[in-house]
């Protein structure tokens, strides 16, 4: 297996742990998430497979919650072509969704979650924990984009919850790391939008 999928993996698990009412600290939570929707919100996102449903008809605790805030063309447009379906998951408090394209290389991760040490403190500590973060103005209350090789990931603070928004490559990237924090910081605009 991969290094960077073993590091998403870990992600995966380490969110697990943060989000299903377990705590965290400043070393075992690398994974943020994201927030509810207000009555109303999300009429217009398309599911992106039959799993996944509009966030507004089924809230935060139905598992294609997250499935239903990033649709099959805002993906395609991301990657250029083709994805297959939406995978959603849920752990605890947190509510996943991945794309692949159909060659399976990259793939779009989304989480979005109600850490159990409340959202300030978790942005705090993910926020600290990757230095070489960059601050995104504008985008949900606070929000910073983290470039690593192999892969780009946008987190924003919204509400009471977290959202990570990540790209993920098994072989090279085919832009340069200042366009690709761009265009996955556009799919955590339409994520946030769509909440």
């Amino acid at each position: 297996m991969n290094s960077t999928r073993v590091r998403l993996m870990g992600a995966v698990a380490a969110a697990a742990f943060a989000l299903g009412g377990c705590g965290t600290s400043d070393t075992d939570a690398k994974t943020p998430v994201a927030a509810a929707p207000p009555p109303g919100a999300g009429a217009n996102a398309e599911p992106t497979a039959e799993k996944a449903a509009d966030p507004a008809k089924v809230g935060f605790d139905d598992e294609g919650y997250a499935c239903g805030l990033l649709t099959r063309a805002d993906v395609e447009t991301l990657f250029g072509g083709p994805v297959g379906d939406a995978e959603p998951s849920s752990v605890g408090a947190s509510r996943f969704c991945q794309w692949k394209t159909v060659a399976g290389d990259p793939w779009v991760f989304l989480q979005v979650g109600t850490p159990s040490n409340g959202a300030d403190t978790e942005y705090a500590q993910l926020r600290k924990a990757f230095k070489e973060a960059k601050d995104i103005p504008g985008l949900g209350r606070k929000a910073y984009s983290y470039y690593h090789r192999g892969e780009t990931h946008v987190y924003v603070r919204v509400d009471d919850k977290l959202v990570k928004v990540a790209v993920q490559y098994i072989k090279d990237r085919a832009v340069t790391p200042e366009a690709d924090v761009a265009r996955v910081t556009t799919l955590a605009r339409q994520v946030v939008g769509r909440m």
